[in-house]
């Protein structure tokens, strides 16, 4: 900037701003009498007379500073909390994430502690004084500080490597369109079977969020949905439908009572949930686990993306049983159809993401409901976890076909390939002689002293093939879990 912009204002006259210039013409930073501010032009083809597009200016006293409502409140309106119920970021020697804020109640620290009524109406970065403390600071909690500062009964999937999971399923959505648009595509819907902390929902739900218009309140009763038929565990609270007994509200949020009809709040909600146009259904098989994670996802800014998840409790293939059924044509339309009833429900899931111990045995399962072309992500904590995936897709000849395995942990920025593939032996040489020809590791494969081909997407008919497992050449080393990403290349095959 040229030296002169700053030498004394009173020997360098400023015509007065206009009362045009606060208008859509110009933007002002807040500014008090006798202050520098900056006059930033919004229009490109507006005519400022003896102004520059950017230029910093002096404020005289005889004039006042920018004072319209919306400004206004805008500069001293942002809080953290203008009403109760919101959670804050206390940042300390080390950050502190309270409860919910209620008048009267507190957060203790590691120094003392912050009553909550120190706390409501306070702006975002302002200190406050803890009692029998130091000064803290006050923010809003982001994904990532909520993920890992929540409480826990099951290891998350922490931010990075949610974030890493959403990008690789390349998730799109459409914006809400008007009723009866025929040009809308069919709503998203997305399976995770393994609901788990609820980290990985909430990354999936905020990726969805453009899709579905603005929701009604949101009821404060369990929308959990448990599904038939799903074993109960010895440890689980006796079902309320089966005994007269007064629950305790652990017990009741496991088990919450049918819906009441006249209830106004509910049939509200249900009637929005069913003009969603994109839905995570998140299926774990304990309730305890599920009901932790519908409180992590109500929690993160007042449910913001708490709308766009249907939590079940049961197995997947319960689930995927109970939604067939639900799909099924009406009974005139199966009989008229000379198809067997089985398959007249359409494929109806974009992605599936299946997260629990032996997923590669629900990959069958998922086949039949997962569109063409839909995403199929498996999460594992080995590698040869991912083979039996690989495996099991080959000797079933199901329609995947696999894009990528991708390593998840710390230092990893956006993940480490490896090659995961079945190869076909061309000499009976000793195993350790095996090795893989590929485009990208030719050098390294000639340094072998056996030869392989990569085998075919159908199972070969003799047992001449391996695994095989390991990272790209030219690729960082570190540890963690592992994602395969298969598409679904053709439609499942009729019997």
């Amino acid at each position: 900037m040229d030296g002169s912009a700053m030498d004394d204002p009173t020997s360098h006259p400023v015509p007065h701003p206009s009362p045009q210039l606060y208008g859509a013409s110009a933007a002002i930073v807040a500014a008090s009498p006798g202050a520098l501010f900056i006059l930033r032009t919004v229009s490109p083809g507006v005519r400022l007379p003896q102004i520059n597009r950017y230029r910093l200016f002096f404020l005289p006293r005889s004039v006042q500073p920018l004072t319209t409502p919306t400004a206004r409140d805008a500069l001293s309106l942002i809080s953290i909390a203008s009403t109760e119920g919101d959670r804050a970021i206390i940042h300390g020697k080390t950050p502190t994430l309270t409860k919910p804020l209620r008048h009267g109640h507190k957060t203790d620290l590691r120094r003392g502690s912050l009553p909550h009524d120190s706390i409501i109406g306070q702006r975002v970065r302002d200190r406050v004084q803890a009692v029998k403390g130091p000064e803290c600071r006050l923010t809003l909690p982001t994904l990532d500080e909520y993920v890992a500062l929540t409480p826990r009964l099951v290891t998350p999937i922490y931010a990075a490597d949610a974030n890493l999971i959403v990008s690789l399923l390349d998730i799109h959505v459409a914006p809400p369109a008007a009723d009866g648009d025929p040009n809308h595509p069919p709503p998203l819907e997305i399976l995770e079977s393994g609901t788990g902390h609820g980290s990985l929902t909430l990354h999936l739900a905020r990726a969805i969020q453009a899709a579905n218009p603005t929701p009604p309140p949101l009821p404060t009763r369990s929308q959990i949905q448990y599904l038939q038929d799903r074993p109960i565990r010895p440890d689980e609270a006796e079902d309320p439908s089966s005994s007269g007994t007064k629950q305790d509200p652990t017990s009741a949020q496991h088990h919450p009572a049918a819906p009441d009809t006249g209830d106004v709040v509910q049939q509200t909600w249900d009637a929005w949930r069913a003009q969603r146009r994109a839905v995570i259904h998140t299926v774990d098989v304990s309730p305890k686990f599920s009901a932790h994670a519908e409180k992590i996802v109500r929690g993160f800014r007042r449910g913001l993306y708490a709308g766009n998840v249907d939590f079940y409790v049961g197995h997947v293939e319960n689930w995927i049983a109970q939604q067939t059924a639900a799909r099924q044509p009406s009974p005139s339309a199966s009989f008229l159809s000379l198809k067997p009833k089985a398959d007249a429900v359409a494929p109806f899931l974009s992605y599936a993401i299946l997260d629990m111990p032996s997923a590669h045995l629900r990959i069958p399962h998922v086949a039949p409901i997962l569109k063409r072309d839909g995403v199929l992500a498996v999460f594992m904590p080995s590698i040869t976890q991912i083979g039996d995936c690989v495996d099991l897709i080959r000797r079933q000849a199901l329609p995947f076909t696999l894009e990528k395995v991708v390593e998840l942990g710390a230092g990893i920025s956006s993940g480490r390939l490896w090659d995961v593939r079945f190869a076909v032996k061309k000499s009976r040489a000793d195993p350790s002689s095996w090795s893989e020809t590929s485009d990208s590791e030719q050098s390294a494969a000639d340094s072998d002293t056996g030869e392989v081909t990569p085998a075919p997407e159908e199972a070969p008919k003799g047992d001449d093939s391996v695994l095989v497992c390991r990272p790209k050449v030219g690729s960082r080393i570190v540890g963690g879990g592992f994602v395969g990403i298969w598409r679904r290349i053709e439609d499942f095959p009729r019997r």
